[in-house]
């Protein structure tokens, strides 16, 4: 059969082809699906220019779709055909510890679509049934392929103690950075503030729930916070989260850092003051984030910048990359 697929021919190089593949039977707890829509994530741009620690071109990216179901496995229940699904991209062992305890998101080596783990930027591919989340039908499947950014963020902020939610601090409003504005708003932190260069993603923050927002140099001297969350986990930022955060806070890295960073260790021991990380999420964010799609708590109208079909994969790419995009959703054919 003949399928449709994004390549990352090398670095820096975008290309969308049209390959045959050999038609494979199902297991029985595996699942047919086809990508209706594929978000631009910051991490495959890390991917495309070689800078990501666990993956490097020639590939098929993908880890954001939401998608169709055409098939399932003969012991696979409460997925059926036609069913609008949105997959978790980390296919687990299901055989280490973190995976026995449901943490799957701790499987080692990690396996995950687009990196390690064959990508989901094709027209039809095959998942575990596991993976699949299903969603209303009523839910647009255009919105339904924000569910992956949004799982990222609900599970950010579920790692923060409550107590750090008081008064917090967001560094850097792109994708991530303005998801986790609402996931802090839905799940009921108080004052909210965002730091961000682009002066109209700090006018959206503002619209999405922070309190208020801040170019990078403005946040005013005094201005201190419970739990400080690093959206882009460069030095710099990571430097201003360990400033802004009160004794006995929590500074939380959820940026991907593109190598090791300095942590000023005597005043987080002396003050008590915790670094957390976040990576990815577990099964319950997604089905959380669908919820939240569903009746409307989280908004992607003014999230999705722009819209390409997939036959324009690699101009999607160069706008993904500009810094005024948020999220850039390739569409493919039969969608």
């Amino acid at each position: 059969m003949q399928i449709t697929q994004v390549v990352f021919s090398d670095i820096n190089q975008v290309q969308t082809e049209t390959v045959e593949q050999d038609w494979r039977e199902l297991s029985p707890s595996e699942v047919r699906i086809a990508p209706a829509f594929f978000g631009i994530c910051g991490s495959d741009l890390h991917v495309l220019q070689g800078h990501h620690p666990f993956a490097k071109p020639p590939l098929v990216p993908g880890h954001e779709i939401a998608a169709r179901v055409l098939e399932v496995g003969s012991a696979v229940t409460g997925i059926n055909v036609g069913d609008h699904v949105v997959v978790d991209p980390i296919m687990a062992c299901m055989e280490c510890r973190a995976c026995k305890a449901g943490q799957f998101n701790h499987c080692e080596p990690p396996q995950v679509a687009g990196f390690r783990a064959p990508g989901f930027a094709r027209s039809q591919h095959i998942v575990p049934a596991r993976n699949c989340h299903v969603a209303p039908a009523s839910l647009p499947l255009q919105t339904l392929a924000f569910a992956e950014p949004a799982a990222c963020a609900r599970h950010c902020v579920s790692r923060m103690p409550q107590t750090s939610l008081e008064q917090v601090l967001v560094i850097g409003a792109g994708t991530i950075g303005l998801s986790i504005v609402q996931a802090l708003r839905i799940m009921g932190a108080g004052d909210v503030t965002v730091v961000e260069p682009d002066g109209a993603k700090r006018k959206l923050a503002v619209k999405l729930g922070a309190a208020r927002a801040f170019a990078p140099g403005e946040l005013p001297a005094e201005m201190r916070f419970s739990g400080v969350i690093d959206v882009v986990a460069a030095q710099a930022t990571l430097n201003e989260a360990f400033q802004r955060v009160y004794a006995g806070g929590t500074v939380m890295c959820m940026g991907v850092p593109g190598g090791p960073r300095e942590i000023p260790l005597p005043m987080m021991q002396r003050f008590e003051r915790d670094l957390l990380s976040s990576g990815m999420y577990i099964p319950e964010d997604f089905d959380e984030v669908i919820a939240w799609l569903a009746d409307g708590r989280f908004d992607t109208r003014e999230l999705i910048s722009d819209l390409f079909p997939v036959s324009e994969a690699d101009q999607a790419f160069v706008r993904a990359q500009q810094n005024d995009s948020i999220k850039v959703l390739l569409q493919f054919a039969d969608a």
